[in-house]
Formats: structure tokens, C-alpha cells, sequence
């Protein structure tokens, strides 16, 4: 069976991994515009596409350590203070601490705006935080 172990993707962020990342997430959504007509011979709602949107979005431990190859919790707070349109990667690596992207595996990017981020601090517990990334344009499939 095919099926790919999540700790072997990864998000991204300006060309950085998302450091201490516990879970991640693509969602696409098709932008639907209601078609149905007085001429529909169905009782059926009709739809028509109109477009798509689509966003990333991460969970992970909340650390300031520096790593040159990873964006803590504290770089990408400043990516949402900072307004500022970043490139956003969601690849399959070959092992959760090597992140070496699998060759010729799909790799979906594209840009947008971290736009939402929570940060979690609770009693005994690690803390954590979630990024939301919204997409801005085209989401490109590579391999």
C-alpha cells in the first residue's frame, strides 16, 4: 500500500520548513455560482465554477530557538505582523528529522499570506501554536 506516514510532509514557509511542526494541512475549496435557471428540467439545484480557493495551515510546538532551516513559532508571528505575502511549499520528505524532499514526488506551492496564527500556553503542557496561510493566486502541482 502507497500510503505516505505524515511526518513525511511538510510545510514551507519563504523556503523553510516549519520547525517542531506536529500536523499540517492543504485545503482547496471550488468556488460554486448557483446556474439553475427557470428553463432547468431538473429540481436540482445547477452549479457553474467560478474559480477556487485553497490554503495551508500547520500546528506546531511553540519555540524561538534559531534554526537556519526552520521558521519558529516567534519568525512566523512576524510574518503575520509584517503583512507580508510569503512562498508557501507542501512537499513529502524522506524522514521526519533529514527533510530532504522525496524525488519526483508531488509537490503542491504557491503563494499567500500567513493571515491567522494562535498561540496556546497551557498549564504543564508544551506550548504550541496553528498558522493559517491563505492563498494569494495559483496553487501549482509540481513532481
Amino acid at each position: 500500500m502507497g500510503v505516505i506516514k505524515g511526518q513525511n510532509l511538510r510545510i514551507k514557509l519563504g523556503g523553510k520548513y516549519v520547525a517542531y511542526a506536529q500536523t499540517c494541512t492543504l485545503h482547496a475549496s471550488q468556488n460554486l455560482e448557483e446556474s439553475s435557471s427557470k428553463d432547468s428540467t431538473s429540481g436540482a439545484t445547477e452549479q457553474t465554477p467560478t474559480g477556487y480557493s485553497w490554503d495551508i495551515s500547520c500546528d506546531a510546538l511553540y519555540s524561538v530557538d534559531t534554526d537556519a532551516t526552520g521558521v519558529n513559532g516567534s519568525q512566523a508571528l512576524d510574518l503575520v505582523l509584517g503583512m507580508q505575502r510569503v512562498q508557501v511549499e507542501f512537499e513529502q520528505t524522506s524522514g521526519a528529522k533529514n527533510r530532504v524532499p522525496v524525488t519526483g514526488a508531488v509537490k503542491y506551492s504557491g503563494y499567500g499570506y500567513v493571515n491567522d496564527i494562535s498561540l496556546t500556553a497551557g498549564n504543564r503542557a508544551n506550548s504550541t501554536y496553528s498558522i493559517q496561510v491563505q492563498g494569494d493566486g495559483e496553487l501549482s502541482k509540481n513532481s
